[in-house]
């Protein structure tokens, strides 16, 4: 994946994270990093958070691909983000962040 299909992912997942289309919750999955209803998306904080929201987005946008090309394409993405990237992921994460009690 080139650099420029990499940013075309990544501006989907800002959109969809701009969007409030998904909840994000913080949660202790048992021998997961994340998962989704496709309405919400619940990161275990004990895992690598950003590239499994990175991740768990590419579910949300496109429910029909495979976990394996999901994979794929998390992989890809996460390995292009330049250091502004990662700070604008982290702070468009934490504007969508559910505070659970």
């Amino acid at each position: 994946m080139d650099q420029k299909k990499a940013n075309y992912y990544l501006y989907r997942v800002y959109r969809l994270l701009n969007s409030e289309r998904v909840l994000i919750i913080f949660k202790k999955i048992r021998k997961k990093a994340g998962e989704t209803d496709y309405q919400t998306i619940w990161l275990n904080h004990h895992d690598d958070i950003l590239s499994t929201l990175i991740h768990e987005c590419l579910h949300v946008l496109y429910p029909t691909w495979s976990e394996t090309k999901v994979l794929q394409y998390e992989k890809q993405i996460f390995n292009k983000l330049t250091p502004r990237q990662i700070n604008n992921l982290i702070i468009r994460l934490a504007s969508v962040i559910e505070h659970v009690k």
